[in-house]
């Protein structure tokens, strides 16, 4: 393209997406020294670079490593959403991420939400989720993605939540370790780097307790001294473990992490990750089992409650984000549950639709040009073809995932 390219413009509008496609901008033209400026300006801000081209032809999908490649088809093979790549073969839901991008901004600036995803079974709910998890990535923020279960981690048992809340934690720069030691590692390199009286302001603000357990992880953490029992202890504290209160009164920690005070340290810790350079705290809550499926009735009118005190302490937090992933039959249920002046308003729920045949399609043809990099073959018109024909076959199944494992089922097949 000859002349001004405004390089903010695309980038800003790329980031409100999650990637930056060429058929987003159908008049652009570039020359060799742009794409490689554009190029290097997406991957300073962590947003993927995405080829697109008419679905059906051998389009060019985005370069994945083999590993990466390995570790995708594996993923879905299995029905479970892989831990990176994803935004990059995702087809669809535009609105839904348009909208994430606004409300996580509106968070990076202090605000905190709640909202709902709902979703029919088999619309990919959960894939969606860790979409969602990939834009919060890119923004910068600390993300924890919980599945919810009656008998893996019941959303009655506060606690267990919280404790799974922590631990599932993960950066951006590492998503598929747990982030509770990235974070505290954050925080002991800014008091190198700025010194203790320097660094104090980081933590203004927040509890004596929590105060506590940060000085207790950094005199853990001493080249002389070190102390791995002291540094469990707080790791230990902040995931929500019951401790003994005598052992926690050594390093000054007053009282445990409860149901009572859970969900304001929640605040307090995102209030930590902002000032450790993090944009807050995004949690998605993943619902397997249906509340009103619980077996004993006072499971399901905890489980109702939790959701609701989670409403009303993110209205007293700074930079948190939750978000409730769950099914139609959850709408028809909570009421019953919650105050009326607390009706779940519907600028506050995500719908999320049915993909077309033509994602399907699209979804397909990015699915096979990932298998070829992983079998590392070349690609076929004629499997191309076959993979089109799958959405309009009769009987046809809803379900993203089945359709998904369809696709990678195929492709075994014909190797």
């Amino acid at each position: 393209m000859e002349g001004i390219v405004n390089f903010e413009e695309i980038i800003e509008q790329a980031e409100r997406k999650g990637y930056f496609v060429f058929a987003d901008f159908p008049s652009l033209r570039l020359d060799h020294a742009q794409v490689k400026l554009l190029k290097e300006t997406l991957k300073k801000k962590n947003i993927p670079f995405k080829h697109k081209t008419a679905v059906g032809k051998k389009n060019a999908i985005p370069s994945y490593t083999k590993e990466d490649a390995t570790h995708i088809i594996t993923a879905l093979r299995k029905g479970v959403p892989p831990q990176v790549g994803i935004s990059l073969f995702s087809v669809g839901r535009q609105n839904l991420i348009e909208r994430i991008h606004k409300d996580l901004n509106g968070v990076t600036h202090g605000a905190s939400r709640v909202c709902f995803m709902n979703a029919d079974y088999g619309l990919g709910k959960t894939h969606s989720l860790y979409r969602l998890r990939e834009i919060a990535f890119y923004l910068g923020f600390v993300v924890s993605v919980v599945t919810l279960s009656e008998s893996f981690c019941p959303i009655h048992d506060f606690m267990t939540v919280y404790d799974k809340v922590m631990w599932n934690l993960r950066t951006p720069d590492q998503r598929s370790k747990p982030a509770l030691e990235n974070v505290l590692g954050r925080w002991l390199q800014m008091i190198r780097e700025l010194g203790e009286e320097q660094a104090i302001h980081i933590i203004r603000g927040l509890p004596d307790n929590l105060k506590s357990a940060l000085h207790a992880y950094h005199e853990s953490q001493s080249p002389i001294r070190p102390n791995e029992e002291k540094r469990m202890l707080v790791l230990q504290y902040l995931s929500g473990k019951r401790l003994y209160l005598r052992d926690l009164k050594k390093f000054d920690i007053n009282e445990r992490i409860e149901s009572d005070n859970a969900l304001p340290m929640l605040g307090y810790m995102a209030s930590l990750f902002k000032n450790l350079g993090y944009k807050g705290i995004c949690i998605l809550f993943d619902e397997a089992d249906p509340i009103h499926s619980f077996a004993r009735y006072e499971q399901q009118d905890q489980a109702y409650n939790n959701l609701f005190n989670i409403i009303l302490n993110s209205q007293q937090s700074t930079h948190c984000y939750f978000l409730y992933a769950t099914t139609p039959s959850f709408f028809d249920n909570y009421s019953r549950y919650w105050p009326s002046a607390y009706r779940i308003s519907e600028n506050n729920i995500f719908e999320l639709d049915k993909l077309t045949v033509q994602e399907l399609q699209e979804l397909a043809s990015n699915i096979y040009g990932i298998y070829c990099i992983y079998k590392g073959k070349t690609r076929l018109a004629n499997v191309d073809q076959l993979l089109l024909k799958l959405p309009q076959e009769p009987g046809f199944s809803d379900s993203v995932g089945n359709f998904v494992r369809k696709c990678i089922g195929i492709l075994d097949e014909l190797q």
